[in-house]
């Protein structure tokens, strides 16, 4: 079971604003599937919560991306204003 507002506020602020400015549809590349497993207790443990686009092999050439669900909570208002700060 995946506690996605939990991984909101385990990522660092620095992994959600990139995550934020590369927008909801956006491909994640090794650095931000890291920053995902981090937030989410270690390595492969965000796999719940970013899912494979396109072909499973070879692994070194699949395209992870976030989970539908996953996106919309990253790009929901009160978590854009967390990341920007409300005076932004």
């Amino acid at each position: 079971m995946t506690d996605i507002q939990g991984l909101i506020s385990a990522l660092l602020p620095e992994d959600l604003a990139v995550l934020q400015d590369r927008g909801p549809d956006q491909r994640l590349d090794r650095d931000m599937v890291d920053a995902l497993d981090r937030a989410a207790g270690g390595p492969g443990e965000g796999r719940g919560y970013y899912v494979v686009r396109g072909s499973l092999a070879p692994l070194e050439h699949r395209n992870y991306f976030l989970r539908e669900d996953v996106a919309a909570a990253i790009f929901a208002p009160a978590t854009l204003e967390d990341a920007t700060g409300a005076d932004a």
